[in-house]
């Protein structure tokens, strides 16, 4: 780009677009010609700031910085980085915020991100480049006309509290994060971003397609508005009426060159580490037997009496595998707001089980894991996972009786101690037993062994637990431990659906894919688990209904194979980018 006036580049872009499109729909965007701010006092496009950073808290690698100079200086700050999951969008986006920092071209800048990751993006932007933000759930967040750098929930952002303080504003810079949640025009989330006013804008996304080829018409579209002219123009010119095949491929994918950026992690230099699933299922004690069997039962007879109690059936059903400890709680609190009702002798029968039960199986086989941990990895660092709090305290209660270094996060926790927890955790060892409040977006690559003391039904859910260690900057074999019990729910979830679709080696964005398709009936992943579970007449009918939903997730499989070819045919040119630099 060099040598080119930017608002020449900008004109001869719009020549373009009109070949498709009479006008361009950019109401309530500035015109690029603001990016020649980029340039001011500058004689080169060099990525000057990149010196600044500290080698030790972030090594950059060379598809990240290709990223970040063509986002600036080729794309006039304005860019999708649709890199595949695990590549580092982030590391992107710190670049270019660094850069825009020794520019001065950053006076205002509004970071949206999924809830869950906003405190993460804090954190890294604060401790790998230097910049500070506030963010929307720290104490002193006064809203968005009070702060010039703000890292914010999307949804808080839209909400009647704040979204006319966002729109009042004209921000230097907009970054959108899973920009893949505004791709329905329907959605108010959608809206936010289509009124928002801003100078530069960077949208991230490991799937900018996810169901048909109009989800990326439409995100580009907002931030690029007119680039592929109307939607009507864009179907007709581009797509078959069957959604399959590409027309005009080539023009489509210059188009696409103006604005996206995508690196693939097989045409990268990075060499991730393996990850190696031990799956230990156990036979449960004769009182645990019957406990899970009485339990069971009680959900089937209480469910075709009443459906509408299905989710604290479900939230027993998955209790009963966990721990003791975790369905007592449960069947109390049931006992209490039931005690006029019939049925309570049904559940007092369960907690007299309860009591019975001395020893727990999956908690001693756990201790087996953390201690041979503890004998062979560098300060025994373990990871273990749970959904309840109630298995969370008796574990750790169990670990620290035995000597173990322990570690307890959960949601309840503020953000400045979760943050203490995870330093404490990587500088003394030991065993760290969470919840899944840790899948908020937590990086512990100093940690390589995990353990699913208990498994979600969910499967993103499992993926995004093992994507907190397995990850960039992850030197070491990841190894994932799963626990389950035979004969129950857990066993069949894990053994004939993980395993029959290959789960553990799949990414967020394939499993993002199967799911996304599965569920457009309405019924999510678990309400199929839990309907095969309580409908089925008999122990051979339930294994039946398994594997035929095992089938039916591979034909899931199937279809997003598909989805990617056709993916990988829209991309392909620009991969790992066209940049003479």
């Amino acid at each position: 780009m060099d040598g080119y006036d930017l608002v020449d580049v900008e004109v001869t872009h719009r020549d373009a677009e009109d070949l498709l499109s009479d006008s361009t729909d950019a109401d309530g965007h500035r015109h690029t010609v603001q990016a020649a701010r980029l340039r001011a006092g500058q004689t080169d496009t060099g990525l000057h700031s990149l010196a600044q950073l500290d080698g030790e808290s972030v090594k950059l690698l060379e598809h990240q910085v290709d990223a970040a100079h063509r986002a600036l200086f080729e794309m006039n700050g304005k860019a999708l980085l649709a890199d595949e999951v695990g590549l580092g969008k982030t590391i992107e986006v710190g670049m270019i915020l660094k850069e825009m920092a020794y520019r001065d071209t950053d006076g205002s800048v509004l970071i949206l991100t999924p809830a869950q990751l906003a405190k993460q993006w804090q954190a890294e932007l604060r401790e790998k480049f230097g910049l500070q933000f506030i963010c929307n759930y720290d104490d002193e967040f006064d809203g968005f006309d009070a702060h010039s750098h703000i890292i914010a929930s999307i949804d808080t952002a839209k909400s009647d509290r704040y979204r006319t303080e966002v729109l009042a504003r004209n921000w230097d810079v907009l970054v959108l994060d899973e920009a893949h949640y505004v791709k329905n025009e329907e959605t108010d989330r959608y809206d936010l971003i289509d009124q928002i006013t801003y100078d530069y804008a960077f949208f991230l996304t490991a799937t900018p397609i996810q169901n048909e080829l109009t989800d990326l018409y439409n995100i580009i579209s907002l931030l690029r508005p007119g680039l592929f002219g109307t939607r009507d123009v864009f179907d007709q010119y581009f797509v078959d009426t069957s959604q399959e095949t590409l027309v005009n491929r080539n023009e489509l994918q210059e188009r696409l060159g103006k604005v996206m950026i995508r690196n693939k992690r097989a045409e990268t230099d990075i060499d991730f580490t393996d990850r190696i699933i031990d799956t230990r299922t156990f036979e449960p004690s004769t009182k645990e037997r019957a406990l899970y069997d009485a339990v069971s039962d009680y959900v089937r007879g209480a469910y075709a009496q009443n459906q509408g109690q299905k989710l604290v059936l479900m939230l027993l059903q998955k209790e009963v595998v966990s721990s003791p400890w975790a369905l007592e709680r449960t069947i109390q609190r049931r006992l209490d707001e039931q005690a006029s009702l019939d049925g309570t002798e049904e559940l007092q029968g369960i907690l007299d089980q309860l009591d019975a039960i001395e020893a727990v199986t999956k908690e001693e086989r756990l201790l087996d894991i953390v201690e041979e941990a503890r004998e062979r990895v560098e300060m025994g660092r373990v990871i273990v996972f749970t959904q309840f709090r109630a298995t969370q305290d008796a574990l750790l209660e169990r670990l620290a009786a035995d000597g173990y270094t322990t570690h307890a996060f959960h949601g309840g926790h503020s953000s400045e101690e979760k943050e203490a927890i995870v330093e404490a955790f990587e500088a003394n060892g030991g065993v760290l037993v969470s919840t899944d409040a840790m899948n908020e977006g937590r990086n512990l690559q100093f940690c390589n062994i995990m353990v699913n003391y208990d498994l979600p039904w969910n499967p993103m859910k499992v993926e995004q637990r093992i994507g907190r260690i397995h990850r960039i900057g992850q030197k070491r074999e990841v190894y994932v431990f799963n626990m389950a019990l035979k004969g129950t729910i857990e066993e069949y979830v894990l053994e004939r659906l993980y395993h029959k679709i290959d789960l553990f080696q799949q990414t967020v964005g394939e499993l993002s894919s199967i799911l996304t398709r599965l569920e457009e009936s309405g019924t999510s992943f678990e309400d199929e688990i839990f309907n095969r579970l309580v409908n089925a007449g008999s122990e051979v009918d339930l294994e039946n209904d398994f594997d035929a939903m095992a089938v039916d997730l591979q034909e899931q499989r199937e279809l997003a194979a598909k989805v990617e070819q056709f993916n990988s045919g829209v991309f392909e040119g620009f991969d790992l980018g066209d940049s003479d630099d």
